[in-house]
């Protein structure tokens, strides 16, 4: 199977589960999702509201349009391809919340372990598209644009923006509808970011006595590598010694390389890396 039509599957995979968490675990609890979906949340209640049914379900129709300016945003500033692949996440996410019906009561009966359940289940779900090099559109591309320019991290800035989704949901309801709104998004940003490999950057140094292994990386990963001369402490013999950041997605690739020009290497990965300077995030 080929990559493309893998990221194809990963955004379909992606629409499909975000809508079932949506639909199945998240208003059942009577709570609001972070970003445009949450907007959505908030007008399809209005509409509710003025056409006297409390059966109408416009969310994922109403997500769909006010995603329409953002898509235009991103085909000018973004590439095509991951315009396509968000389209393809939204439109699924779409049909998933207009068809898939909402449960009268949750399926949890703590709220919490509700919050909690839709929250990963949620949060994995937009992970996916990401992995397929799309996004759930809305405020995830306006967090790919800003973390891609390093103001942030796509959770970070979900949350941030999601804070004034949350104060309209306190005027307009109460105090605990809010405040469990917003652990919700609190615990949807931190999976986010923990599924969400290319935003997650790691310290790879190899052990090698392939001194060309430096530079097939540079070559087909685009990495560059400091390297030195380091020598085993009871062989004496030499050997190459150098060091990748990359990001979480890239480690298998880059393990690859390395075990296919030198079987015997020796490979440190470490993970949870704060990085300031050059270092190019490829979240798109």
């Amino acid at each position: 199977m080929n990559q493309k039509l893998k990221n194809y599957i990963y955004n379909i995979l992606s629409g499909l589960i975000f809508g079932l968490s949506i639909n199945l675990l998240l208003m059942p609890l009577g709570l609001y999702n972070g970003g445009f979906t949450g907007i959505a949340q908030l007008l399809n209640g209005v509409f509710v509201d003025l056409l006297k049914n409390p059966n109408i379900n416009l969310t994922g129709f109403l997500t769909f349009l006010i995603n329409l300016p953002v898509f235009i945003f991103a085909y000018k500033r973004m590439s095509k391809s991951f315009v396509t692949l968000s389209l393809v996440m939204i439109v699924t996410q779409t049909l998933s919340m207009s068809f898939i019906p909402i449960p009268s009561a949750p399926f949890v009966g703590d709220t919490f372990v509700g919050i909690l359940l839709a929250a990963l289940v949620g949060g994995y779900g937009v992970s996916l598209a990401f992995k397929g090099r799309g996004s759930g559109g809305g405020m995830d591309i306006i967090g790919l644009y800003m973390s891609q320019n390093k103001k942030g991290s796509v959770g970070k800035v979900y949350l941030v923006m999601n804070s004034m989704i949350y104060l309209v949901c306190f005027i307009l309801f109460d105090f605990e509808t809010a405040i469990y709104s917003l652990i919700y998004s609190l615990i949807f940003s931190f999976t986010l970011d923990k599924f969400h490999h290319s935003n997650i950057e790691v310290s790879v140094m190899v052990f090698t006595q392939n001194s060309e292994i430096k530079h097939i990386i540079n070559q087909e990963m685009v990495r560059g590598a400091t390297y030195w001369q380091g020598y085993g402490s009871f062989t004496k013999h030499p050997m190459e010694v150098f060091v990748s950041i990359v990001s979480q997605e890239e480690v298998p690739t880059i393990k690859k390389i390395v075990h296919k020009h030198d079987p015997k290497a020796f490979i440190i990965i470490t993970e949870n890396l704060k990085i300031v300077g050059g270092f190019e995030k490829r979240l798109i």
